[in-house]
């Protein structure tokens, strides 16, 4: 199975969860309730974590591993709140089927008002403590469940009269991000819009190998933190993955969950020091620079610490 019901007691029953990446080729030939993906998606439903906090901020020693020009990316501090426990990965009815001699694949775009407003007010409080600018993601000019949406953060809008909102249709806020991402600060979407437009602003700063991210719900209950990048499975056991998305996750839970800010500074800063000195994993080398692999990068960032 891929989420015993021991291993979800046991994340229940935790102060925090840090999650490696999962998933691989090995598994495709699985049944979909199989895989480690849907464990991950049992996961989050079951510690009713429904935030998904992904930041994209430039790092300036990798300012030149964007594939985007050196200006458009410097600066970039970008927060994508992504809603994971609606929307067209969860709704009913769905499955496949067969009417008329021919296969049929539905699934359900839904959202409830209630799941609107819990992710809607995670997405305010954090644009509140950053530039208190909020761009809310949708599709309201074709899906019905899109205009509800935006109805309801507009709504909200009314409670955080120092946020300035704005909305913005998803095809043409996949084209900005690569276009001008400095004009986003803080986005909130659904789950399935969250998903492409969160890979699309980590590529920004130049490795999926650098970025972590949180995954929030009841104050009470656990978080969980991962990287954002895959299992990599073409560089297992070869020493060449780059820890520093996995650091920084730790960093992350230490922030959000274990009230540690000091220590979680610490870490960043030790990566921040790292990087300076000019150490690279393959991911992110550059001219003038020293490769290391992921046991030695991670012994710099222990140094450094």
């Amino acid at each position: 199975e891929p989420l015993p019901d021991e291993t979800l007691a046991s994340c229940k029953n935790t102060d925090s969860i840090l999650l490696a990446a999962i998933g691989g080729p090995k598994w495709d030939g699985l049944p979909r309730e199989k895989r480690p993906e849907t464990g991950l998606l049992g996961l989050r439903k079951g510690l009713g974590l429904y935030a998904n906090l992904r930041p994209a901020k430039s790092i300036k020693q990798l300012l030149d591993a964007s594939s985007l020009k050196r200006e458009v990316v410097e600066g970039v501090d970008i927060m994508v709140v992504r809603e994971l426990t609606g929307d067209v990965y969860f709704g009913e009815p769905k499955g496949v089927e067969t009417k008329n001699g021919e296969r049929v694949g539905y699934n359900n775009m839904i959202y409830y008002e209630h799941e609107v407003t819990r992710i809607g007010k995670i997405a305010y409080d954090i644009s509140m403590k950053r530039t208190k600018k909020l761009c809310s993601v949708d599709k309201a000019n074709v899906l019905d469940v899109s205009q509800l949406w935006r109805d309801v953060i507009t709504k909200m809008n009314s409670d955080y009269p120092d946020v300035e909102l704005s909305h913005m249709y998803v095809d043409n806020a996949a084209m900005q991000l690569v276009r001008w991402p400095k004009q986003f600060d803080t986005i909130v979407t659904g789950n399935i819009f969250g998903d492409i437009l969160s890979d699309e602003a980590s590529m920004l700063v130049g490795s999926l190998g650098m970025l972590p991210s949180a995954s929030l719900g009841d104050p009470s209950g656990p978080g969980m933190y991962e990287p954002i990048h895959g299992s990599a499975p073409d560089i297992a056991g070869q020493d060449k993955a780059n820890p520093i998305a996995t650091v920084l996750s730790a960093a992350m839970m230490l922030k959000y969950d274990l009230d540690q800010p000091e220590a979680a500074d610490a870490m960043e800063e030790a990566v921040n020091k790292t990087l300076d000195a000019g150490f690279r994993t393959g991911d992110i080398m550059s001219d003038d620079c020293t490769q290391v692999g992921c046991k030695e990068m991670g012994e710099k960032l222990l140094s450094n610490l």
